[in-house]
């Protein structure tokens, strides 16, 4: 199973709460891979202080390059989860046939942009998305259970 996260530029959320779902899914035993992506940018790197809260976790943060999404994760992506409602419309609008959900959709809120912001604003961050991994596991699994029969 893929999972992808997206947010707006892929340098803050997204890759944060990718490394931290493929960290909690690991520990209690759940397969699947994770990525993440953004609706604009790419090719910049992992914000800093995004990286600052997986090591400080202790979760191996890779500094890595922004990607924008795309058709290829549209159509391997069995779950996407963006952090707004107006994303996923966005990515619904793009790609059609995607599996997109609003985070909002899992916890009731969409999860604000700590970029520009301080480190403690990403730290917050970081806690708020360590207190959702259970419930976005709860909602794959039961999204997974379903039949397509039972979704129409």
């Amino acid at each position: 199973m893929k999972i992808t996260f997206v947010c707006t530029g892929n340098t803050c959320r997204s890759p944060m709460l990718a490394a931290m779902f493929a960290d909690y899914a690991r520990k209690v035993g759940f397969a699947c891979e994770t990525d993440s992506a953004g609706v604009t940018g790419g090719g910049s790197p992992v914000n800093p202080k995004t990286v600052n809260v997986l090591k400080s976790r202790g979760i191996n943060a890779s500094d890595g390059v922004s990607k924008v999404f795309d058709e290829n994760l549209a159509e391997t992506s069995d779950f996407v989860f963006t952090m707004t409602e107006e994303q996923k419309n966005y990515l619904l609008a793009q790609h059609a046939d995607a599996k997109v959900y609003a985070l909002c959709d899992v916890c009731g809120k969409d999860i604000a942009d700590p970029y520009g912001g301080e480190q403690s604003v990403y730290d917050a961050l970081g806690d708020e998305f360590e207190s959702l991994l259970g419930e976005i596991l709860d909602f794959v699994e039961k999204k997974s259970a379903k039949t397509p029969d039972a979704e129409a």
